[in-house]
């Protein structure tokens, strides 16, 4: 008989034998009755059997069932003892009765349901759902409730798959994925009896199909337009069918490939494993390497593998640069550039099947065999690999369906006599990645939005990406990118349209307030990245959670389900380190490749003149450094920047090390000294800091990397995000930069170093190996008592003619001096500039009819009861003197002498004003004179700041012309 209609005959065969035997032997002493029910929908015309020696089959002397009921319900009389601990088996012929279509199934198929380990559980449920629940658990050795837990989260159930869903209160979608999943089944065994697959491939084949493309098939169920369940499953069977590039024409190179025997691995130790290469010619390649060694296991059995990625263009090195934090369960971890990316390798099966975790994240599991391909010729082994029949990840190495048909050098121009040496081998890979979905953030990609002032930056707040509503707000709004946030491309087959670009962009406009995003599908113009022709596609609702120290916005419903389907990507927004940062869900999908050992690698590359990859290095955790924390450049004759530098390996007794603060500026060519002018309160004595900066600095190594600036400020690492810029172009990363919508303290980053549309050498200008940019996050703890001590700091009071220049007023000897000069009207007097103190001052953003843009915020004095009172006022248009005084506040001051010094402080300062300025006002008597004194405030969240590291710093001053 014919191999392929035997696969479809055998279980009627089967069925029979075990029929007769159940016939023939005597009751089951000290029996227990097991039933439930056999459901696509409920099956009549099912045989159940009791799989009490754990062989995946239906033998004779093992308990069985008569055939279904027309609800699907079955009865077995299983030995009391073996209750629970076996596997229910049932056995679909082709001419079962599904009772919600009322027809026959079309096609003969096996469904189990797991050992329950529970011998009192004696209502046994078995579907499509429960059989992969049985299939991940036996083979990844997972217990059922674990098996059951990713299935349920790959198919995105409300409910366990273990749940009878043909119950009068069954969950629908529960109902709809086994459906859709016995759909898959079905139309597979269809496909591979039509083309006389021999019944060992198609068994791997179904199994592949029913168990390593959940993910697939949830995302076809929820973007199908079909209006009934056994359209929408249709819809998912055509889908998984496609993952799988089956065909009439591919269905037997795929099934073989599945059903490849798993082999031994190379011998323990040191290790290669070529995962992806491309190949033009020596001048032009890119390929990945996993190395490590698998002998090295720790205490669970587990190595480290570095992953090591090289790629050159034209004849030079192109840096990689990941630049993605990981969600690891509990935090964010930004991954390494090469070393120890891959982690967590379990090395206990590691010859046939093993399990990873990629950046601390990203859980897999991959089935492994390996061929011996010594002798075989580089060209036949290359056009092997370049026909696998089965999809990897979309990359250089393949095409748009993922197809590694580019994969390394075209075959012609390997010599035809080259031939792999001894100890080549070649190992194919099924592998089921991000099991259960992986969280990550794209660390350099950032949106700007508008901004209420109508300037566009990048958001510091999700809030504000409601600047960004598409035409929800507004139907006659044309969607564009002033309007709306970049999602995701999807790549298109073909572009007849030589002005656009071979994609569809999808964009998305928000409706904070109501928590609403609605879809784009754009196409976009070449010659200036446009979105046009922006049409709807779809709407959905948002949700706002905090995930470490992040907050994310996700889609909670509505994502287009055409991104998830073909990029297995869902989008989410996160608020971190000062801004806005994009992040991708990555679900659950299957990869499949094939790589090349150490031996066969080198063989391969040596004959192509690659040379030999350079090991990953462990990345420094001290050591000497510079950071540039503000610069300002207008050209080489006007700029300014101030950075930190020391060395973090040389620690002082309690673990700290030093940072000097760095300066420079220079204003019309010449160099300005800088000057602190500052003495700070420690607590015991007043420290001059010194405007030279060296050694202000003391920084704990350890978290929270606590740190004391000026022996008065007291700071702490809230967060610290870096980034590697290695051939960044400069000019996009000044942009970034200056696109940051925080503040460092009142440095706007709007302002920060050169604007690259003047300074055009940038664009064409890169960053070098080992450059990087840090996110800062700063928590003050604590600030001291400052005074301020440059000339122009002096408190000055008015003399008997006032309308004399203000720089020529004396100066007050004393706080006594001062209190007594500015009474205000506290006293009854007439209330002006010469009797009221200035505070602060700041301007409008346009003036008031009459007015200045000025507003300025003042102080009187009465000694008697020691009381004070502060206005504000503007400055009249016509003569700029003081005018329009409003009382904000009356309180109480009081003088303390500290060190020698009196300060005179304020009760309370009017509404606000520490908020919207940052400081306390205050005033000190020193050097037989008054002084400006203040306190910093402690700001409740962090501050963010943005620094390079000194090669970024030094490749970018280079660029510009600085030394």
């Amino acid at each position: 008989m014919n191999p392929s209609r035997t696969s479809i005959h055998a279980l009627s065969i089967i069925t029979a034998a075990l029929l007769a035997a159940c016939s023939e032997a005597p009751p089951e002493p000290d029996a227990v009755a097991i039933g439930g029910v056999v459901a696509d929908g409920p099956l009549q015309g099912a045989v159940v059997c009791y799989d009490l020696n754990d062989n995946l089959a239906c033998d004779a002397g093992e308990p069985v069932s008569a055939a279904s009921d027309a609800n699907g319900k079955y009865m077995l009389s299983v030995p009391a003892a073996a209750a629970g601990q076996h596997a229910v088996i049932a056995l679909v012929p082709a001419s079962a009765i599904d009772k919600a279509t009322g027809a026959a199934v079309g096609a003969a198929f096996t469904l189990r349901s797991p050992a329950s380990g529970n011998s009192a559980a004696h209502e046994v449920f078995v579907s499509m759902l429960t059989t992969a629940v049985a299939d991940i658990a036996r083979d990844t050795g997972q217990s059922t409730a674990d098996a059951a837990a990713q299935v349920r989260t790959s198919l995105n159930l409300a409910v366990s798959p273990m749940e009878d869903f043909t119950a009068p209160a069954g969950n629908a979608g529960a109902a709809l994925a086994a459906r859709a999943l016995t759909a898959v089944v079905i139309d597979t065994t269809l496909l591979a009896a039509g083309q006389g697959v021999p019944a060992e491939q198609a068994a791997a084949l179904l199994k592949a199909a029913r168990t390593t493309q959940l993910g697939v098939l949830a995302a076809a169920l929820a973007g199908s337009a079909g209006d009934t369940p056994w359209a929408q499953a249709a819809d998912a069977a055509r889908a998984v069918r496609a993952e799988l590039n089956l065909s009439a024409g591919t269905v037997q190179a795929v099934a073989a490939a599945l059903a490849q025997a798993a082999g031994t691995s190379d011998t323990p130790g040191p290790f290669i494993s070529l995962r992806r290469f491309s190949f033009v010619d020596a001048a032009n390649y890119s390929y990945t390497v996993f190395t490590g060694d698998n002998s090295q296991l720790d205490a669970q059995g587990e190595f480290v593998a570095n992953e090591v990625r090289k790629s050159r263009a034209a004849g030079a090195d192109a840096p990689f640069n990941r630049n993605q934090a990981y969600w690891t369960g509990t935090a964010w971890q930004t991954c390494a550039l090469q070393w120890q990316i891959s982690t967590r390798i379990n090395a206990s099966n590691a010859g046939t099947r093993q399990t990873s975790t990629y950046c601390g994240a990203s859980k897999s599991r991959s089935a492994i065999s390996y061929e011996d391909i010594a002798g075989k010729t580089l060209r036949e082994v290359v056009t092997r690999i370049r026909a696998f029949p089965l999809p990897d990840g979309v990359a250089a190495h393949t095409d748009l369906a993922g197809l590694p048909v580019h994969w390394g050098p075209d075959p012609a121009v390997l010599p035809a006599d080259a031939v792999f040496p001894a100890g080549s081998k070649l190992s194919t890979r099924t592998t089921q990645v991000d099991l259960g979905g992986t969280d990550r953030i794209e660390l350099s990609s950032k949106s700007s939005v508008r901004w209420p002032d109508g300037k566009y930056r990048q958001a510091t707040r999700l809030e504000q990406y409601g600047g960004m509503p598409g035409n929800l707000a507004d139907a006659n709004v044309t969607p564009a990118n002033s309007n709306t946030v970049f999602v995701f491309d999807l790549p298109l087959a073909s572009q007849p349209d030589t002005a656009l670009e071979a994609f569809k962009r999808y964009r998305a406009g928000f409706d904070m307030a109501a928590l609403k995003i609605r879809f784009y599908q754009c196409d976009v113009r070449k010659v200036d990245q446009a979105a046009i022709n922006c049409a709807g596609a779809g709407d959905g609702t948002l949700a706002i959670a905090t995930q470490g120290d992040a907050r994310l916005l996700r889609v909670a419903s509505g994502f287009p389900a055409e991104i998830s389907r073909r990029l297995s990507q869902q989008r989410f927004w996160a608020e971190r380190s000062g801004t806005v940062m994009r992040g991708v869900r990555d679900l659950e999908r299957a990869r499949h490749d094939q790589r090349l050992n150490a031996t066969g690698w080198t063989a391969l590359r040596t004959t192509l003149n690659i040379p030999a990859h350079a090991e990953a290095v462990a990345p420094a955790t001290s050591g000497p450094f510079l950071t540039l924390r503000n610069f300002s450049f207008t050209d080489l004759n006007n700029y300014s920047w101030r950075g930190f530098e020391g060395d973090s390996s040389v620690l002082d007794a309690g673990g700290s090390y030093l940072a000097n603060e760095v300066r420079e500026a220079k204003t019309a060519g010449v160099l300005q000294a800088f000057q602190r002018n500052r003495l700070y309160w420690t607590g015991s004595d007043w420290y001059d800091c010194p405007s030279d900066g060296v050694g202000i600095n003391r920084v704990s190594s350890k978290a929270p990397n606590a740190s004391e600036y000026c022996k008065g400020y007291l700071d702490e690492r809230a967060e610290n995000t870096t980034l590697t810029l290695d051939g960044r172009r400069m000019s996009d990363v000044v942009n970034d930069i200056r696109a940051y919508g925080s503040k460092d303290g009142t440095f706007d980053y709007g302002g920060w170093g050169p604007n690259p549309s003047v300074h055009t050498q940038l664009a064409g200008s890169f960053f070098p190996a080992g450059a990087t940019m840090e996110y800062r996050g700063t928590l003050r703890k604590a600030t001291p008592i400052a005074i301020a001590t440059a000339a122009g700091d002096q408190v000055r009071v008015a003399p008997a003619n006032s309308n004399v220049p203000f720089d020529s007023w004396p100066f007050a000897a004393s706080l006594d001096e001062f209190i007594a000069k500015y009474p205000g009207d506290l006293l009854g007097g007439t209330l002006n500039g010469a009797v009221a103190f200035w505070v602060h001052g700041y301007d409008l953003p346009t003036a008031p009819a009459g007015y200045t843009t000025r507003v300025e915020i003042r102080v009187a004095f009465d000694a008697s009861g020691q009381k004070a009172r502060f206005y504000q006022n503007n400055r009249a248009a016509s003569t700029n003197g003081t005018t329009n005084y409003v009382k904000l506040l009356d309180t109480t001051y009081t003088v303390e002498t500290l060190g020698g010094l009196r300060v005179l402080k304020f009760a309370a300062l009017p509404a606000g004003f520490e908020d919207d300025f940052g400081y306390q006002r205050l005033f000190a008597e020193r050097a037989s004179g008054v002084w400006y004194a203040f306190k910093d405030a402690v700001p409740a969240e962090a501050t963010w700041s943005i620094r390079l590291n000194r090669e970024a710093a030094v490749a970018l001053g280079g660029a510009l012309g600085m030394r």
